[in-house]
């Protein structure tokens, strides 16, 4: 029972770690984010994430699939210094070789395809993939050491934030801002390479590489199957439309998944946990805690997207300017987007990948992720390509591998997946009347600032005070942490 506790406490700590590092991930670009759309030139940012969306391209296969795998592998064997060494080892040569390939790779592919300040932003980011070489987190990820992760990702954001504010000041600063995000996210990286040799010896007794490829292959294509959606989107958007649609699509996708990371916090910390009790403490204690992180997920993004899509205006405008006005519509759409990518993620990160069905996961993303593809290149033909229907075509494509997965979890694999509880569905009923309290406090017209803090107040009030009479769980076990918390403090 203690030990039950222990761990029940251990994982409410490195969520609680991992939401401040979420907080810190918003608040960062919510201000950066506001400062660099509006100083630097339109155009001149378009092109920035035209190519960054090429970059990521590249970046995903760089690191072929090692983060992945070394994170559930890893915390399945965690116990064991001298296993943990020994896979460590095996996966950072493969990284190593892999990331050095893939540098080689995108050089020529720059060389060739830009020229001008575009090919100067695609030579910046080659940092990036040599720094990706030390960018061993999954190590300090499988262990749980959530507190250094937060706290030196927090130093450098800091150091992010600092070098924005001093070296980015005109206009045509392009340049200088892919600089700042290259060399910080460089020390990013080998902080935490430091910090996991200092803890994890190199082991070269026994390199069986060839063993790791066959996996880390299925897990490359699943962990990036992400770039059939919406980084192809992004790519095909600055293609076919033009740099700025581009910019508007990636305003409002970005802005949705930096506020979507605090709940992501409750995946991220529970893939480790579930495949260490999926393997040493059975199905029903996996079920238990699987169901558990499916529901405080619900509770946290579903009010938070919707909460989102009724102030989608406020947002934009206070993020990005009025000169982003454009985005407000594709923000809307993200917004359910990010409901369905959550219910996916869930099922691949929580169920599929504990229960080694990478292969299931590789069949039906990649139909999937092909016809999204398909889609739009029929939207370019017909001429409706736009940052709306990318993201919206997206959203269904991640609605469709959610059910799909959802259906063979319950037929096939007879887990107990409850996504549809009553208690979750009660999440969705009361965030749903965010709509139709917005639409009463807008006809006030009330002003910009009072109409959006009714509008939260109420909201917020709703949500939290409808729970709390219905003794919701996850709510009172957040309230009772705090509080414990609070005792603690007064002693």
């Amino acid at each position: 029972m203690e030990k039950k506790i222990e761990k029940k406490n251990t994982l409410f700590k490195n969520t609680i770690y991992k939401s401040i590092l979420s907080m810190v991930n918003i608040f960062v670009p919510i201000i950066i984010g506001p400062y660099i759309m509006r100083l630097l030139d339109v155009d001149l940012y378009g092109m920035y994430n035209r190519v960054f969306a090429d970059f990521q391209m590249f970046l995903a296969f760089a690191g072929f699939g090692v983060y992945t795998l070394g994170v559930r592998e890893i915390s399945k064997i965690r116990d064991n210094k001298e296993k943990v060494s020994k896979l460590f080892t095996n996966l950072f040569m493969i990284s190593m070789f892999s990331n050095l390939l893939v540098l080689i790779l995108y050089v020529i592919y720059s060389l060739l395809v830009s020229t001008g300040t575009a090919r100067v932003l695609y030579l910046v980011m080659t940092i990036q993939i040599f720094a990706n070489i030390f960018y061993v987190e999954f190590v300090n990820e499988a262990l749980e050491n959530y507190k250094f992760i937060t706290i030196k990702s927090i130093i450098v954001k800091i150091i992010y934030f600092l070098s924005i504010l001093l070296a980015v000041r005109n206009p045509d600063d392009i340049v200088i801002y892919a600089i700042v995000v290259s060399l910080t996210n460089f020390l990013n990286n080998i902080i935490s390479f430091v910090y996991a040799k200092r803890r994890i010896k190199f082991d070269f007794s026994k390199i069986e590489i060839k063993k790791y490829i066959k996996p880390l292959i299925a897990v490359l294509i699943i962990s990036n199957v992400d770039l059939l959606y919406g980084q192809s989107d992004r790519v095909m958007l600055g293609k076919y439309v033009n740099d700025v649609s581009g910019t508007i699509y990636y305003t409002a996708y970005y802005l949705m998944a930096t506020l979507a990371s605090i709940p992501y916090a409750i995946i991220n910390v529970s893939i480790p946990r579930l495949s260490y009790l999926l393997r040493n403490e059975g199905k029903k204690v996996y079920e238990e805690k699987l169901n558990n992180s499916i529901s405080s997920l619900l509770f946290i993004i579903v009010p938070m997207c919707l909460g989102v899509f009724v102030l989608s205006r406020e947002a934009i405008i206070l993020y990005a300017g009025k000169k982003y006005m454009a985005a407000i519509a594709p923000l809307m759409v993200a917004c359910i987007t990010r409901i369905f990518i959550s219910l996916e993620s869930v099922m691949n990160n929580l169920v599929m990948y504990p229960n080694d069905r990478e292969d299931r996961i590789l069949k039906v993303s990649l139909v999937c992720g092909i016809s999204n593809l398909l889609i739009n290149y029929l939207l370019v033909l017909f001429k409706i390509f736009s940052p709306i229907t990318a993201l919206a075509t997206t959203g269904l494509v991640e609605l469709m591998v959610f059910i799909i997965h959802f259906i063979y979890a319950k037929k096939k694999m007879n887990i107990n997946v409850q996504v549809f509880s009553k208690k979750n569905i009660t999440y969705i009923i009361l965030s749903l009347l965010f709509i139709p309290i917005s639409f009463v406090i807008r006809k006030l017209n009330l002003g910009f600032y009072v109409t959006m803090t009714l509008i939260i107040i109420i909201c917020v009030l709703l949500y939290f005070i409808v729970l709390f009479v219905k003794k919701d769980n996850n709510l009172i076990f957040i309230m009772n942490k705090f509080k414990n918390k609070l005792k603690v403090g007064k002693k």
